[in-house]
């Protein structure tokens, strides 16, 4: 019986000698599993060893030399893990540095008098550029075509249209936003799980492409974002956005009050009334973004709202003052109401700076709205600039498709032949007028000297045109967003502008198209 537990025993040692390394006895049999942390020294082996009082002396003194030995092998190893273990950081505690070594380490890392001077900026190990919001188009650019960047050509946040003295005190940088109103619409083509090549070809998109559009357009100068309550997945998102991505300069986000009687519609509750209701919205909207403040909150035309145009103005006064959001603006409100609220609120030291509405190159029936805006000093903020794609230019009577994945046999399109027909001259003028821009920009790059140009889009699209056209008129343009592909065509109108004879000539486009 003694001579087969100590066989056992022995064995067992042998075996398992260059396993075991955290080794404890116990006089009750069991078993125990090394504690140590070094992945090498990691082993789920365990040592079993019967009870001593049952073994020979001569059995005793075999355990306790096979113990001596592995404990010396397990001293070994652990001398050998530490000598081969590069510490984290073999910088001396600066309680131990030198004079010297301290001066040194600091002439390393950069010039001390810089260091205290009021525009020092450190170095960080990060591909965001630093905040530039105050270039003009002489000096730098921030148009990258690429999905990644190299260290060498970060991204940098440019705005183009700072010293512009047409606008009010709300300066939105390029004059140019993008909008999250497809933003978790499945109808659209939002996916909630992976997508396929074959998907994304066929215009799906799902929140990683959101968040890559998001922080392009963010740190390349486009940092204007319009949102809604309505839009429940976009507000989520942008809360995850803001902590989540990198930034070229403050983010500038803009949520919306809903028509209350939609609203009440789709809550099935009462509809919102008086000033309260508008304050208690913005509040929430805030809540749901996490932000403690917002750059612009507005006002749907209600039609006919509980309490008035007076209700609206007072409620958008007091979130002002409760700071929810620092500036205000309308939806759709006639130039009546807008004008009426305009004095309401100027009475009160405050104003309304914008109000949005669709407008595209080929629905241009709110340009009188551009120009009331202007006269009572208020932004336009332009919605659909692009007309669903119609404006785009993408789709003509000769490839109606738009170069798209068709859909199956006789896919003709998301319009019909007559009516891209009937656009044709302007297309036709769209075309003309990227190739003219494009050897506009080329001939002003070519003066400056090498490596000092400004990085501007030198592949200028139709869908370019149809934004910039916007601009032009006056107004700010909303572009949807979904991928960085048409987050790209958003940053590739910056830095160029039409000439007054280049609109011109797509007014005459539209009024022979009858637009």
């Amino acid at each position: 019986m003694r001579s087969s537990s100590l066989i056992s025993c022995s064995a067992a040692v042998l075996s398992t000698s260059t396993a075991v390394v955290g080794l404890s006895l116990h006089r009750p049999s069991t078993y125990h599993t090394n504690s140590l942390t070094s992945p090498i020294l990691r082993s789920n082996t365990a040592l079993r060893l019967g009870d001593l009082d049952d073994l020979s002396d001569y059995g005793k003194s075999r355990v306790n030399s096979e113990l001596d030995s592995l404990i010396s092998k397990r001293d070994a190893i652990k001398k050998n893990v530490v000598a081969n273990t590069k510490p984290d950081d073999d910088t001396p505690p600066i309680d131990e540095m030198s004079d010297d070594d301290i001066a040194k380490m600091l002439s390393d890392e950069a010039d001390i008098d810089e260091m205290f001077s009021k525009d020092y900026v450190p170095t960080f190990a990060t591909k965001r550029g630093p905040s530039r919001s105050g270039l003009s188009s002489g000096e730098s650019g921030g148009v990258l075509d690429g999905e990644e960047e190299d260290d060498e050509d970060r991204a940098l946040f440019v705005d183009w249209t700072e010293d512009y003295d047409d606008e009010n005190e709300f300066h939105i940088p390029n004059r140019i936003g993008f909008t999250t109103a497809e933003w978790g619409d499945k109808k659209k083509g939002f996916v909630a799980g992976k997508l396929k090549k074959k998907d994304r070809k066929a215009g799906k998109f799902n929140k990683s492409d959101l968040k890559k559009a998001y922080e392009k357009l963010q740190q390349n100068g486009v940092s204007f974002v319009e949102t809604s309550e309505s839009l429940s997945f976009a507000e989520a998102f942008l809360n995850k956005f803001f902590d989540e991505c990198e930034h070229g300069d403050r983010p500038l986000v803009a949520s919306t009050f809903a028509n209350p009687w939609k609203h009440a519609i789709k809550t099935k509750s009462l509809p919102r009334r008086g000033s309260k209701a508008v304050v208690d919205a913005a509040e929430a909207c805030c809540e749901r973004m996490g932000v403690s403040s917002m750059s612009l909150y507005q006002v749907k035309n209600p039609y006919f709202y509980i309490g008035g145009t007076s209700a609206l103005a007072e409620g958008m006064l007091d979130v002002i003052s409760d700071d929810h959001s620092r500036y205000v603006g309308c939806i759709n409100i006639s130039t009546s109401k807008l004008a009426k609220l305009q004095r309401q609120l100027r009475a009160q030291g405050e104003f309304v700076a914008t109000n949005q509405f669709d407008f595209s190159l080929t629905n241009r029936k709110s340009m009188a709205m551009i120009e009331a805006c202007k006269k009572m000093n208020i932004t336009p903020l332009c919605t659909n600039v692009l007309d669903g794609g119609l404006a785009s230019g993408k789709y003509t009577s000769v490839n109606p498709t738009g170069g798209e994945v068709s859909k199956g046999e006789g896919d003709t399109g998301p319009y019909s032949v007559r009516t891209l027909e009937k656009l044709d001259t302007l297309f036709k003028v769209q075309d003309s007028l990227k190739e003219k821009v494009n050897s506009r920009i080329g001939d002003k790059l070519s003066k400056f000297d090498s490596g000092k140009a400004p990085k501007i889009n030198r592949e200028i699209t139709t869908t370019q045109i149809a934004i910039n056209y916007v601009k032009a008129k006056g107004a700010v343009p909303l572009v949807p967003v979904n991928n960085v592909k048409m987050a790209n065509e958003v940053l590739g109108c910056l830095g160029w502008e039409l000439t007054e004879e280049e609109v011109l000539e797509l007014d005459k486009a539209c009024k022979t198209c009858g637009v």
